[in-house]
């Protein structure tokens, strides 16, 4: 489930007096830069990892997944991943697995029954998190950590990549979870090294950070087309399931990010009001009056568990 990586061997942790003679010749692309100091580095390609060599050490960054088995629809098991690390060293003739790690995105990619797109939604706020959507993807971003939703086909398409078969004429939803920074911090450790990544117990508590996350996300219901008549008693009633009407012509979210924008002008006198307003709002449409759970976010919750089931 791992993807992109960044890795970092201090020169240090070489204990190779040459290496900067002899991994620059390993490297596909290979280009050499002068500092104004006059110090060399070398940046180039291994394995499909993008890398960075220098008096400090080597950087290599890319999809392990890509590196490994040449695309990164699928997805590399625990196993599969000590076996990614060790080409990496086998090949550069380094101890890579002794490289630390300072980037981590763990994935995986499901076949849904709609468009991907169609998700979105139902996937509401996230605390702590900023809610960003793009036309095909859909970012929760924190200063450490990404959550990303996105159509794993369209993707592909647009980097001009070829769509393995047994993916054709599928919608592929791909959830994906990316520590970016402060990663001994986060992971409440001193360092983390490559050899860590296979670790089972490691590569365990990853699967059941990447499925708490998914948890915290809140889901929205989704809203019925109309009124449920049985359920008005009173004017308030009526009023309730007109706002909720109202809400699911304009959506959910851009609701509540209206909410933000008069924020953002200081329309109430307190402020307060704006976060008791959103309260009411999600309170409003999580009524068993005129809701009901989404079917594709109860697709999705199944996939996102079954996940640990497999995980070893």
């Amino acid at each position: 489930m791992y993807d992109t990586l960044n890795l970092w061997l201090p020169s240090e942790a070489i204990k190779e007096s040459g290496y900067l003679q002899r991994v620059p010749t390993l490297l596909s692309n290979a280009k050499e830069t002068y500092k104004d100091t006059g110090e060399i580095y070398f940046t180039g390609n291994v394995l499909g990892m993008s890398a960075s060599i220098s008096n400090a050490g080597i950087s290599l960054k890319g999809s392990i997944c890509k590196s490994y088995l040449n695309d990164n629809f699928k997805t590399l098991t625990r196993q599969d991943t000590q076996r990614a690390i060790e080409q990496l060293q086998d090949f550069t003739k380094l101890p890579m697995i002794e490289a630390d790690v300072k980037r981590i995105d763990f994935a995986q990619s499901f076949t849904v029954s709609q468009n991907p797109q169609s998700f979105f939604s139902f996937l509401g706020e996230c605390h702590h998190y900023k809610r960003l959507t793009q036309p095909k993807s859909l970012y929760y971003q924190n200063g450490m950590r990404t959550k990303l939703f996105y159509n794993k086909i369209a993707e592909g398409k647009a980097k001009g990549q070829i769509i393995p078969p047994i993916w054709a004429n599928k919608h592929i939803l791909r959830y994906e979870l990316r520590y970016t920074s402060r990663l001994p911090y986060q992971f409440n450790t001193t360092q983390i090294q490559a050899k860590d990544l296979y670790n089972e117990a490691f590569y365990i508590g990853m699967v059941e950070r990447w499925i708490k996350e998914y948890e915290t996300i809140n889901k929205n219901n989704s809203i019925l087309d109309k009124m449920n008549t049985k359920q008005i008693e009173t004017p308030k009633d009526f009023m309730y399931q007109m706002a909720l009407l109202q809400i699911k012509e304009v959506g959910i979210q851009k609701t509540l990010e209206s909410i933000d924008q008069l924020k953002a002008q200081n329309q109430f006198k307190h402020k307060e009001y704006y976060s008791r307003l959103k309260a009411d709002i999600k309170k409003l449409c999580k009524s068993e009056v005129l809701t009901e759970g989404s079917t594709l976010i109860a697709e999705l919750d199944k996939k996102v568990k079954q996940v640990k089931e497999y995980c070893r």
